[in-house]
């Protein structure tokens, strides 16, 4: 089911109608996140608490269906006195309920506008990991969901406040069964050109 509904999504955004809607975006956000890891050899399940963990965002946006299409790069670049434990590349889907922020709109025949109003959305990606933690270091698949809302600071400068939980889908191998899940809380700021 899950397979259909991208491949939907992946045919909406490349048939030839919807590429004159295409624009391109990107945001950078810093946060928190706290994620927790167990294998094999740890007696009990540990985590990792960071204030500093950043995420760059290139969105593809398709404003006639209310969707982005995102590539992202998260990393906590400190935790526990370790340096980058973790790093995350991942492609995934954004779903504004309101509608894309800075879509034109007409107002009358000869009249168009560009609409500026706070837009939550919901966004779901799958990405590979790299967690660097006691004498591990692990590459395993992950999706994560996520919610949030973009506000108006002044024309094509948006704050996005999200928040997202994540859980690891494979294990590096058999004997060490690796597995965490993390959660994240971000703030932000997406440049946006719209021209």
């Amino acid at each position: 089911m899950m397979l259909k509904l991208w491949g939907i999504l992946l045919v909406l955004f490349i048939s030839s109608p919807s590429w004159a809607y295409l624009t391109s975006d990107w945001d950078v956000s810093m946060g928190l996140t706290s994620l927790q890891y167990d294998f094999a050899r740890l007696e009990s399940a540990k985590s990792l608490e960071s204030s500093t963990t950043l995420e760059v965002n290139y969105s593809l946006n398709n404003p006639s269906i209310n969707t982005a299409m995102t590539l992202s790069f998260m990393e906590i670049t400190e935790a526990a006195g370790l340096q980058m434990p973790f790093t995350r590349i991942a492609v995934g889907a954004r779903y504004y309920v309101l509608g894309v922020n800075g879509m034109r709109t007409v107002l009358d025949s000869r009249t168009q506008a560009k609409v500026w109003r706070s837009t939550p959305f919901v966004a779901m990606n799958f990405g590979l990991s790299n967690l660097a933690v006691d004498k591990l270091n692990a590459s395993l698949l992950d999706v994560s969901l996520r919610g949030g809302v973009e506000i108006p600071m002044m024309s094509n400068l948006l704050l996005v406040g999200q928040v997202s939980v994540g859980t690891s889908l494979t294990s590096s191998s058999d004997e060490d069964s690796v597995s965490y899940q993390f959660m994240n809380l971000f703030a932000g700021l997406r440049f946006v050109g719209f021209e």
